[in-house]
């Protein structure tokens, strides 16, 4: 009931305007810190383990300075955080202001966060994680324990106050229960020998991951006014949101894991690319997204270029492959063909794009998101004589026409250049294809409806951790897809078998044999995995993103320039 109110409650705001969703002036005001014991020191960064040995004393930082940012999008929604629906697009924005109970070490391996240490236990059925003593929630809401852990994830997985559909399709699939062990110390039990995938969930770099939020602050504000401000115990604090316009933080002075160097940081939603290039060039802006073409011209002009590599994966859907007792299942939509689908991927030069339009930015995918199996896998050739052959075969000797949907995702840049890349290699093949410039939000009601049958929809994936092949689980399952492309009744038995595993040797081999399904029979249009690029001005020094679910802004320097 929750989320058809809060979907209803978006089409309403698109319909009137874009609202602003941050403080307002009229937010109850806050009580003041009780102290709740002595804080402890730093001890270690997102990027980095804790440090062994003696460590020098460390010079103590003072925020300083405002950083303002211009991306191409920041959030298509009225509101964000960890409850949202858009956990996953919008998170790399407002990541700093949670703390996280792990971070990322490398490949599936974790350092301590809000956890110091944590214990899977032999048989695989829970695992238990020690909190750190003295963190405290913004705004005086106390100090974190294992009740506002218990609280986040009960919360992200509960579908009347949460929009998180993909971490209750996920996480719910083996969640049981939450235990409390005084107020450091928390258990997560799940119902199969898989608690090391938990490890994922709280980790910043995954794309679900799950930051830690206030019991106390959701339960004193209500759910729908918690959400339009949020507390965490992060080096930023959230000031103000306004959909379509900006992002504002402020920086925690005194943070137990990181003291920011910038003060304020403004994160402004430019969807124009030559704006946002402008801004960084005229001193308006500090770091802007650019696409490939940018990047080599501002950093001909002393612009330093900063890159989370093959961070994003971009490609087409085709919609239409529903299951036939769907109202909106058309027999004669050309999507149904095998031949067709395998004619769209064969008559498109990914290679050529990558080096041309992405200035090798980029390079060709073989599935729409990571996996370990897909990593195996070869892009699809480009092969326009077959492709017009297959054409001729499935009885479209002179093609036909569709129209592709070119949405505005967060992190998305460079997708309307591809779109239209794209459009010309299928004409050549006799694939006649409109453009459309959509907003994901305006045009959701017809995506749940299943109402854009024989039309494609360009769609982005961000790089994933373990646990692997979720991507395919949010859009792939007829039974609970929150953004449906693609079903079939194999494909949802596949789904299901991926739930239902009890170890995770057995998950991975049942998400193989997912993607191994999506890539046979060419329902998708996997395009190109690429890099996020970032420009960065003078006052800018050393920034090294994590990944692009967690762009460690926290960790952004200042040259002095």
């Amino acid at each position: 009931m929750y989320r058809w109110l809060s979907l209803l409650m978006v089409v309403v705001l698109i319909a009137t305007a874009a609202l602003a969703c941050g403080g307002d002036g009229n937010e109850k005001e806050q009580p003041s810190p009780s102290p709740t014991g002595e804080k402890p020191s730093p001890t270690i960064t997102a990027e980095s383990p804790s440090p062994t040995g003696a460590q020098p004393s460390p010079t103590k930082v003072v925020p300083t300075g405002t950083l303002t940012m211009a991306v191409q999008t920041i959030a298509v929604r009225p509101w964000i955080g960890p409850f949202s629906m858009g956990e996953t697009t919008e998170k790399p924005y407002w990541a700093p202001v949670f703390d996280f109970l792990v971070y990322d070490a490398g490949k599936d391996d974790y350092v301590p966060g809000l956890a110091e240490s944590w214990k899977v236990a032999e048989d695989g059925m829970s695992i238990t994680f020690k909190l750190r003593q003295g963190v405290q929630f913004h705004d005086g809401w106390g100090e974190m324990t294992s009740e506002d852990v218990r609280f986040t994830i009960e919360t992200v997985l509960n579908p009347d106050v949460s929009q998180c559909s993909n971490c209750q399709t996920n996480f719910g699939s083996i969640f049981d229960h939450v235990e409390t062990n005084g107020p450091y110390e928390v258990t997560v039990y799940v119902t199969k020998a898989r608690a090391e995938d938990v490890l994922g969930w709280m980790c910043p770099s995954h794309a679900h991951g799950i930051g830690i939020s206030s019991k106390a602050y959701y339960e004193s504000a209500g759910h729908e006014k918690a959400n339009e401000r949020l507390i965490g115990t992060g080096p930023y604090k959230f000031a103000s949101f306004e959909m379509g316009s900006k992002l504002t933080l402020e920086a925690v002075g005194d943070h137990w894991r990181v003291v920011p160097q910038f003060k304020t940081i403004v994160i402004k939603e430019i969807p124009e690319l030559t704006t946002r290039a402008a801004m960084l060039q005229t001193g308006e802006a500090d770091i802007a997204e650019v696409t490939p073409d940018q990047a080599a011209y501002l950093e001909g002009r002393k612009f330093a270029i900063v890159t989370v590599p093959k961070a994003r994966y971009l490609s087409l859907s085709l919609l239409g492959q529903w299951l036939p007792e769907r109202p909106t299942y058309d027999p004669g939509c050309p999507f149904l063909d095998k031949r067709v689908r395998e004619a769209m991927n064969l008559a498109i030069n990914r290679e050529e794009i990558a080096q041309t339009i992405f200035k090798g930015y980029a390079k060709p995918a073989s599935m729409n998101f990571h996996s370990p199996h897909a990593d195996t896998l070869q892009p699809y050739p480009y092969d326009p004589q077959r492709a017009k052959q297959l054409l001729a075969e499935a009885g479209y000797p002179s093609g036909f026409k569709t129209e592709i949907l070119d949405v505005a995702w967060a992190g998305s840049a460079g997708m309307t250049e591809l779109m239209s890349a794209v459009q010309g290699y299928w004409q050549k093949v006799g694939i006649d294809a409109k453009i459309t410039s959509s907003n994901v939000i305006a045009i959701y009601g017809t995506i749940v409806g299943r109402k854009n049958t024989g039309k494609c929809i360009s769609f982005f994936g961000s790089v994933s951790y373990a646990p692997y092949y979720q991507g395919a689980t949010i859009w792939g399952y007829s039974k609970n897809a929150m953004f449906p492309m693609y079903e079939s009744p194999e494909f949802d038995k596949l789904v299901e078998a991926y739930f239902d595993a009890f170890t995770a040797k057995e998950r991975d081999s049942f998400g193989a044999q997912m993607v191994q399904h999506l890539y046979d029979n060419y329902n998708l249009v996997p395009l190109l995995n690429v890099d996020a690029i970032f420009a960065a001005g003078k006052r800018v020094g050393e920034w090294k993103p994590a990944n692009w679910n967690y762009l460690s802004l926290e960790h952004i320097a200042r040259s002095g320039g």
